[in-house]
């Protein structure tokens, strides 16, 4: 019983030690994949920030947070995607100047 106890104790210390190095490695980089997309345009006006998702995922994608605050995946070839991080770009631009 107590061998049972020891093996299942460092099984799971191996595992939180595992998750530890993978939370590490990206600590800069978007938390998610886009799988979906929204696909309605986002007044600009309600986003504060974005993130274009990691390179390793299947799907490029930018990330927007909105003031609800909201994480809302969009396809970055949409038209009105494009035009709306050019303008809040623009906005932390000017806000830094």
């Amino acid at each position: 019983m107590r061998t049972l106890y020891c093996t299942s104790l460092l099984g799971l210390l191996v595992v939180i030690c595992l998750q530890s190095y993978v939370a590490g490695q990206n600590a800069k980089a978007p938390k998610e994949c886009c799988f979906d997309f929204f696909k309605m345009p986002i007044p600009i006006r309600a986003i504060t920030s974005y993130e274009e998702v990691r390179p390793d995922c299947p799907k490029a994608g930018v990330v927007f947070v909105t003031k609800k605050p909201a994480r809302i995946c969009v396809d970055p070839s949409f038209r009105w995607v494009q035009r709306a991080m050019d303008a809040i770009d623009r906005q932390t631009l000017e806000g830094s100047a």
